[in-house]
This record gives structure tokens, C-alpha cells and sequence, in this order.
């Protein structure tokens, strides 16, 4: 059975052109990008962006300052573009724990050798606190199949 999951590449997975090496290896580990489209950040891309991450924002609570971070790091820092994937799976394992294990831990020094992050990202949340901005992780993996369904909802019109 075909199961989805929605992934994006951020602003950082553009530098040095790493997005096509990290495009190959997710392809490379069965996972199939049904749908994607390189997307420049705009203001109105803000705002979606902001939707996508509300849960993330009410989190971490008004101290954290998400929302200034999330546009430090997707606006003024590096290249401006970021990639949803409306992304499939054949295989028998469930598509969030399979991706999830391919792209790593949240925090890059955590991730294992080998996942998309370990890779691609020598960032940390200490380096990214003491910069005011968020943790540069080359890209975003659904938790969950509901947040995969409402992540796909919100990025419809890129995918």
C-alpha cells in the first residue's frame, strides 16, 4: 500500500547545490517524490510557514521567540528557497519512522552517521541560540501521518 508524507528542503539544503545530493539519497532510500517545487521565500511564503510551524510556536511559548527566528533563518540568512515534497513509500515499514530515520535527529550533532542531516548540516541548537535563529537542519520530515495530512493541506498550491 502507497502511504505519504510531506518533507521540505530548507534554505541551508541550497547552499553548494547539496539539495540534488540530498534529493538522490532520499530517492535512493525508496522513498519517491511524488510532487515538489522550488520555492522562493517571500513574505506570503512567511505566513505559510508560520501555519505550518504554529504547533512548534505555541510550544516553545512567547521566551523562545520563534516566529523572529523562523524568519531570521528562512528570510535574511543564506539562500532564500525552500522545497515541499508531497513524498511516497511502497515499502513495509511506516513512512514517518522510515523517513524520520533517514533524516536524523533535529539537532545535527545528534543525528546518526549517515542520515540526511549527519551529512548535509554541522549545526547545533547552542550555535543556532547564540545566533538568535533556528537550528540549520537541511530539512523537515512529518512527525505523524495527521501532521503529514495537514502540512500537505497547507502547501497544496506548491505541490
Amino acid at each position: 500500500m502507497k502511504q505519504y508524507t510531506y518533507m521540505m528542503l530548507k534554505p541551508d539544503a541550497f547552499q553548494d547545490q547539496q539539495q540534488e545530493k540530498i534529493l538522490k539519497m532520499i530517492k535512493d532510500h525508496g522513498l519517491s517524490i511524488e510532487a515538489s517545487q522550488t520555492v522562493e521565500v517571500t513574505m506570503d511564503v512567511m505566513k505559510i510557514l508560520l501555519e505550518h510551524y504554529h504547533q512548534v510556536i505555541d510550544e516553545k511559548g512567547p521566551d523562545f521567540h520563534f516566529p523572529a527566528r523562523l524568519f531570521n533563518t528562512f528570510y535574511f540568512h543564506g539562500p532564500h528557497y525552500i522545497m515541499p515534497m508531497k513524498v511516497s513509500y511502497e515499502g513495509d515499514e511506516d513512512i514517518i519512522a522510515y523517513s524520520r530515520k533517514l533524516v536524523g535527529k533535529t539537532n545535527p550533532v545528534d543525528a546518526k552517521e549517515g542520515t540526511i542531516r549527519a551529512t548535509f548540516s554541522q549545526d547545533s541548537y547552542e550555535l543556532a541560540d547564540s545566533e538568535n535563529r533556528l537550528v540549520n537542519n537541511v530539512i523537515h520530515a512529518s512527525d505523524s501521518i495527521e501532521s503529514a495530512q495537514r502540512e500537505l493541506q497547507i502547501w497544496h498550491d506548491y505541490l
